[in-house]
């Protein structure tokens, strides 16, 4: 008896041994991942923290599939080196999918809709956010005359700022210029100085998606709501003036949009003003002109009273004269 329970006990800590050493696959909730879609439509997943290290992957309809339902593949490298997950057009079902990503010991579950254009981002879109401020070709200026006369031997000289777009034929431009700050437009400058600095270079694919769905987003609202209220003014003579009232250093926002016959383009500008006035005295044509006023008093009572003040003491003045003059006249006849 005491030998059964023995070899009971025996095989029960065997089982437990056995079942030790054998993986067993941790779910996790879900990693964070970014989705591209490419020129060829398939997919490709980026899975934060696993840029570098390999992992399997597994596409199902089902967020209860077990390993045996499921076929995982290997990971593989894109252009710069990223271990991704590579998904073929045709590997995809339409509607909601989920996407395993198994790490060693740790599988994660991602629900993913590959039609949805908020979760997948299109390889389209990430190049043009990537070539913002460089699809239509502009030249800064700060030498546009905005006025020059001469006044009284003086010459007043005020020029300001802008942008040439260099020009084509058959081309018509349009913009809109936004005063900063305005908090989504100075929203977009930050995310512009970020893109076109080393903010954006030092970023792993992971987070340049991450960063180039903010800044497409934004982007396309600005421009939906210069589109909806119809606020585009035409490019005249390939030169768009800073705003009239820009005082020097004020910093601008410039929507622009090329339509020729073929396509529409539209681009960004961050503009920062640019004035300068100078007056200057022309030696040999200073003029000096003589204003000549008459002076009138004001026709009030008091003045009529002074008046007549002034009249009664001429009077008693003439009186006095003549009364002298006839006593000098008899005292010369003595």
């Amino acid at each position: 008896m005491k030998r059964l329970k023995v070899k009971i006990m025996a095989m029960v800590l065997m089982i437990i041994l056995i079942t030790l050493m054998i993986p067993v696959n941790v779910f996790a909730a879900e990693a964070n991942i970014q989705a591209i879609k490419t020129e060829n439509e398939d997919y490709i997943i980026y899975v934060e923290g696993l840029e570098k290290a390999e992992f399997e992957f597994a596409i199902s309809t089902s967020d209860k599939a077990t390993d045996e339902e499921l076929y995982f593949t290997k990971s593989v490298k894109d252009g710069e080196g990223n271990k991704v997950a590579l998904i073929e057009k045709s590997k995809v079902i339409s509607g909601t999918n989920y996407i395993y990503i198994k790490n060693g010991t740790e599988t994660t579950i991602n629900e993913i809709d590959f039609a949805d254009e908020t979760q997948i981002f299109d390889i389209a879109k990430m190049q043009k956010v990537e070539k913002t401020t460089q699809r239509i070709e502009t030249e800064l200026l700060t030498n546009i005359e905005e006025r020059n006369e001469v006044i009284d031997g003086v010459q007043y000289t005020e020029k300001v700022g802008g942008l040439k777009v260099n020009e084509e034929d058959g081309t018509t431009y349009y913009y809109k210029s936004t005063k900063l700050p305005a908090e989504k437009y100075s929203e977009l400058q930050k995310l512009a100085n970020e893109l076109n600095g080393e903010g954006y270079t030092q970023k792993d694919m992971y987070g340049k998606i991450q960063f180039a769905k903010e800044f497409y987003n934004l982007y396309e609202e600005l421009l939906k709501n210069i589109e909806l209220t119809n606020s585009w003014s035409e490019v005249e003579n390939m030169i768009i003036k800073q705003p009239i009232e820009a005082q020097k250093d004020e910093q601008y926002v410039v929507f622009i949009k090329k339509v020729s016959q073929t396509d529409t383009i539209d681009d960004v500008k961050f503009l920062v003003s640019y004035r300068e006035d100078e007056e200057e005295k022309i030696p040999g044509r200073t003029e000096t002109k003589v204003v000549q006023e008459t002076a009138k008093l004001p026709v009030t009572g008091d003045s009529i009273v002074l008046f007549v003040l002034l009249a009664i003491i001429v009077l008693a003045l003439i009186i006095v004269f003549v009364r002298m003059k006839k006593l000098q006249n008899q005292e010369s006849k003595h």
